[in-house]
């Protein structure tokens, strides 16, 4: 019996995991598919059966179904997703609703389905096409577009169809203004994208066919529900009519469709009654109404809808603290005096009087960077009865623009009414209120000084009315008694001549209304000052400033600077000055009118009550720059390996900055700077060299140790603040040859000939020294009216043959020569031979005539006569006869009367003939003597 209990289970077991496998390899497919189209929501409605076993939908097995849908062809599909159920009883038959964002005239749709049991990944056999072809079935021989006169929200997509008759065409269609042709077919579609608001009446959508007459068109309305209005809040002016006011937001949004389509609407009215108090629709941003005099608290609700939807806000308002007055009006002054004015104002009337606060609003022009001020007033206000309030401590003729304002007083105050027109015053004028800041400027004098005096408006000083003339004074300190100068004028500055004592100087200035309080200077007597101008650098110095310090002194109570401010176009000089404290020691003197480059003095003084005491002087610039231009060069003392550079200096006024020293430049095209001592390379270039000179007085340099022959470039550039910043412009120059072995060579040319000469005249010396160091007879000289007259004794000298020439010639006389232009000539060519000097050395005999000493001249006739004097006492001499000198003086031809004949022999044979004759005028008798001797040599 156990036996088969067992056995029936076993066969149970294996029926059921049968059943299973069974089950999980079964397909159910999907049956009776049926789609049906609803166009007033542009839906298609699907059904359909798992199986047509109806066991199935007991087995409550989950299933997937894969649906598809197409337009127009198959291979367009637009719908394909997965829908799981799980199949019962309750869901046949199963269910599916798909919208169209396409009308569904407009194009056949397909629809098709598969299955599958869940978890199997095996899908049933698709299920044939249920097609619904649009409007064919509807047909009636029209034409159509769809949707029709469609609403929607802006931004959004919409898809058009058009739709021929039967014979009939599509050329094209129209939206919103736009054409669009398509080629010849009875069915289109097209679709439009993010859709703008349309204007009033909508847009047009036009579809076009062959047949005109057919052509068929609708509206597209665009627009969006209202927001929900913001800022909504109620007021009252006048405790009489409530204004309620709103931002409705994209207001004109809503006036874009048809007022029978979808027009926006506003509704105020009341939460707790549901009293409606006023409406309106369009650009409705506020709406008012009349309040009962009982009723203080409103509880308010606003209504925005339209076609497309409504929003609504609400609010409380308690009427008593929702008070915001009109604003003021009828604004008017009364003036009390030059400080003090009386203002009055009106509001709108009100149901009750009110307690108000007003406040006025004061702006002055003379000071505009100052903020606002604003004077407070409470105060009662009856209808009727005009507001007004005193404004104390005015300035004098200054102009004020005033306004007012109101609100509710105390704790029922909630907002300031708006601003009332403003109303433009002046105060009336009054005196003039501080003093002028006056200074001068002292030309420098001996006696008579011209002193300009200069004043402006200090900090502080107030015209209170139109300045007409400055009134300035002088008096001599040293003479009270005299009578004080005065004088008027419309400048700021004024020149007077004064002498070398001390004035007192005062300038005041005047209105209609009277003068300001007179500002003093007293101008010390004149004297010496031998400051000198100390120059300074640029640091501490800013953009704008340049930056002054000076020694203080416990005696002075402040200092003052001046300077002179060129201006660059008319070159006139613009005075200034500034005032500073006891205590302080520096200052940075700012002004826009600053230039880098140029230079300005600064004096400073030390105040003393109103006396000036000038203590230094200062040179300096805003931003020193180094000279626009080098200075000009002049090379001298050039030669082999030396020259010397000067300079000019630069004009004092034309600097951009103090000059410091020069660096001096030499460029070579070969070489190093190791060749010239004290220079150094520039660097990044070798052929460069630098050598830097920092007196600034010294305007030459000699460069040494260059080489000869060699060319160089030279130039010197001035330098302030940054050496060698400028692009150098060099000048060329070339050093001399090297003149040592040339004068070697020419020592050496002189020097050989010499020798040559000296051994030779060594060999012959004796000849040389006969020639050379003659005997020299020694005579007696005295002195004869002035003339001198040396006679020489001839008994040293064997005489060459001597002729006085143009000597008219007799027949008694022999001829041996003739007088030639009162020339003597002699025999350069005769050089006596041994024998010769032998009989020169003997004396003469004794039977002749002796020689006659000069005594015998001195008792002699002298006679000064013209040529035929000579002419007549002149004869031919031979070799025997002594020749008298003769001296000429004054162009008048002085010569020896009774001129007696020598005794001396012949030293040649009578018949020896006669030499040539040379003259022995101009004539070097040292050649001479030298050709004599080598004459004899030869």
């Amino acid at each position: 019996m156990g036996y088969l209990v067992s056995l029936a289970a076993i066969l149970n077991m294996l029926l059921y995991f049968g059943m299973l496998q069974s089950e999980g390899n079964n397909v159910f497919q999907p049956v009776k598919l049926n789609v049906s189209m609803n166009r007033t929501l542009q839906q298609l409605l699907l059904e359909w059966n798992v199986s047509d076993d109806m066991e199935a939908y007991n087995s409550e097995v989950k299933m997937d179904f894969d649906i598809q849908i197409y337009r127009r062809k198959e291979t367009d599909i637009v719908f394909s997703e997965n829908y799981s159920t799980t199949i019962n009883k309750s869901n046949h038959p199963l269910k599916l609703t798909w919208h169209s964002d396409v009308p569904l005239e407009c194009m056949p749709h397909g629809v098709r389905i598969r299955s599958r049991v869940a978890p199997s990944e095996t899908w049933s056999d698709w299920s044939a096409w249920e097609i619904k072809d649009g409007m064919d079935p509807l047909d009636d021989g029209s034409s159509y577009i769809f949707p029709v006169e469609k609403v929607i929200e802006k931004g959004s997509s919409i898809t058009f169809c058009c739709i021929a008759k039967k014979n009939d065409l599509l050329t094209g269609y129209l939206f919103n203004g736009s054409i669009h042709n398509n080629t010849k077919q009875r069915r289109i579609t097209f679709t439009e994208k993010n859709v703008p608001l349309s204007l009033f009446g909508g847009i047009n959508v036009i579809c076009a066919f062959s047949q005109s007459s057919d052509n068929r068109g609708t509206l597209l309305f665009v627009t969006s529900k209202p927001d929900k209005p913001k800022y909504f809040d109620c007021e009252t002016e006048d405790m009489m009519t409530l204004k309620c006011i709103w931002d409705p937001g994209r207001i004109d949004e809503y006036i874009n469709l048809h007022q029978n389509k979808c027009a926006a609407n506003f509704t105020l009215s009341d939460v707790s009654n549901g009293q409606v108090y006023c409406s309106c629709s369009g650009k409705c941003k506020r709406c008012e109404f009349n309040m009962t005099s009982e009723q203080m608290n409103y509880s308010l609700r606003l209504t925005a809808q339209n076609c497309v939807g409504w929003e609504h806000t609400d609010t409380v308002v308690d009427v008593a603290h929702k008070l915001h007055l009109a604003p003021p009006d009828q604004l008017s002054v009364s003036y009390q005096n030059a400080t003090t004015i009386q203002l009055f104002w009106n509001l709108k009337p009100t149901r009750n009087p009110l307690q108000l606060l007003c406040q006025v609003n004061e702006m002055n022009d003379f000071h505009p960077e100052a903020k606002e001020k604003e004077h407070n007033i409470t105060g009662w206000f009856n209808t009727g009865s005009p507001l007004f309030i005193n404004l104390y401590g005015l300035q004098s003729y200054a102009n004020y623009t005033l306004k007012v304002r109101c609100g509710a007083a105390a704790h029922l105050f909630w907002k300031w009414s708006e601003w009332s027109k403003t109303i433009t015053i002046q105060t009336n004028e009054s005196a003039p209120s501080g003093k002028l800041d006056i200074w001068s400027d002292i030309s420098p004098c001996l006696e008579e000084c011209n002193v300009t005096v200069f004043w402006k408006t200090p900090t502080g000083f107030r015209a209170n009315g139109n300045i007409k003339t400055y009134e300035i004074c002088w008096k001599n300190v040293e003479e009270p008694n005299v009578h004080c100068h005065c004088h008027s004028t419309e400048l700021n500055n004024y020149t007077i001549s004064l002498g070398s004592r001390s004035y007192e100087i005062s300038v005041s200035a005047r209105n209609s209304a009277n003068a300001s309080t007179p500002s003093l200077i007293i101008i010390s007597a004149s004297g010496t000052n031998d400051l000198n101008y100390s120059e300074e650098s640029t640091a501490n110095n800013t953009a704008h400033g340049i930056y002054l310090s000076w020694k203080t002194r416990d005696t002075f109570d402040g200092y003052v600077i001046d300077w002179c401010m060129v201006d660059p176009l008319s070159q006139t000089c613009r005075f200034q000055w500034k005032r500073f404290g006891q205590n302080v020691s520096s200052a940075l003197i700012t002004s826009d009118d600053f230039s880098p480059g140029v230079k300005y003095t600064f004096r400073i003084y030390g105040m003393e009550g109103d006396r000036a005491y000038l203590l230094e002087k200062k040179v300096k610039y805003l931003e020193e720059q180094e000279p626009a231009h080098d200075p000009l060069l002049s090379i001298s003392a050039i030669t082999s390996d030396t020259l010397t550079i000067h300079w000019d200096s630069y004009p004092e006024n034309s600097l951009p900055g103090f000059i410091r020293g020069y660096n001096v430049y030499v460029k070579m095209e070969h070489g190093n700077c190791n060749t010239l001592q004290e220079f150094e390379q520039l660097p990044g270039n070798p052929t460069i060299c630098k050598y830097t000179i920092k007196n600034r007085n010294q305007k030459n340099y000699t460069v040494r140790h260059l080489k000869p022959n060699t060319v160089y470039l030279l130039t010197v550039q001035a330098y302030s603040v940054n050496p060698g910043n400028k692009s150098l412009e060099f000048q060329r120059i070339t050093t001399q040859s090297d003149r040592s072995w040339g004068f070697l060579g020419i020592v050496l040319l002189i020097a050989v000939p010499l020798l040559l000469i000296a051994c030779t005249c060594f060999w012959k010396s004796d000849c040389v020294w006969n020639r050379l160091v003659p005997e020299i007879p020694r005579p007696y000289v005295s002195p004869f009216q002035n003339k001198s007259l040396i006679i020489t004794d001839n008994s040293g000298f064997t005489p060459d043959k001597l002729l006085v020439m143009k000597k008219p010639v007799s027949d008694n006389e022999p001829d041996l020569g003739k007088t030639l232009e009162h020339k003597f000539y002699l025999n350069p060519n005769y050089c006596p031979n041994q024998q010769e000097q032998d009989v020169t050395s003997k004396k003469p005999n004794s039977s002749l005539t002796p020689y006659q000493p000069l005594q015998d001249f001195l008792t002699s006739k002298i006679t000064c006569s013209p040529l035929e004097a000579v002419q007549n006492n002149f004869s031919y001499t031979s070799q025997n006869n002594m020749l008298s000198f003769v001296v000429q003086q004054s162009n008048t031809a002085c010569f020896v009367e009774n001129l007696q004949q020598s005794n001396y022999k012949n030293q040649f044979p009578m018949e020896s003939p006669p030499r040539p004759f040379v003259s022995v005028e101009n004539m070097d008798f040292t050649a001479a003597s030298q050709t004599l001797c080598s004459k004899t040599s030869r």
